[in-house]
């Protein structure tokens, strides 16, 4: 697969993951807790054949080793092309960078390159896109 190849399926796959959160929110609609979202949203996946993993425990990577101390992800959408996608759900008022950290914190002690932050709230389904340069270790927005 060639780089533009894969960007476009980077973004067409994080196009369906928000399309998904879209449908298990009207489905639902506003008011839920996050647990309701994110029931809703792994059938949503699963039915476009993704796969998911749901609160499993990941191993925190230290200087790009894995260690055996482990921590619970909400959702990981595996993806053969892509690699690991971490998905960490909201549904509150707004995002503000304590959700962004958090995202970003899990992306490095993952060693994982993608992540998404999803928050349903009376408004709808608002959704960020990150990457993490593996070299430095920022995260920025897709």
């Amino acid at each position: 697969m060639d780089k533009i190849e894969f960007e476009n399926r980077k973004i067409q796959m994080f196009a369906r993951i928000v399309g998904c959160a879209f449908n298990a929110y009207n489905y639902f609609h506003a008011g839920m807790d996050e647990l309701v979202y994110e029931a809703g949203l792994i059938v949503e996946l699963e039915q476009h054949s993704m796969r998911v993993h749901r609160q499993e425990e990941f191993p925190i990577y230290y200087k790009g080793v894995p260690s055996p101390v482990k921590r619970r992800m909400d959702l990981v959408v595996s993806d053969r092309d892509l690699g690991d996608i971490i998905i960490e759900l909201k549904a509150i008022d707004y995002i503000s960078d304590v959700q962004r950290r958090q995202l970003w914190s899990y992306m490095k002690l993952m060693n994982c390159r993608y992540g998404m932050l999803i928050n349903f709230n009376n408004d709808g389904v608002y959704s960020e896109d990150w990457e993490l340069n593996l070299e430095t270790g920022f995260c920025h927005r897709v």
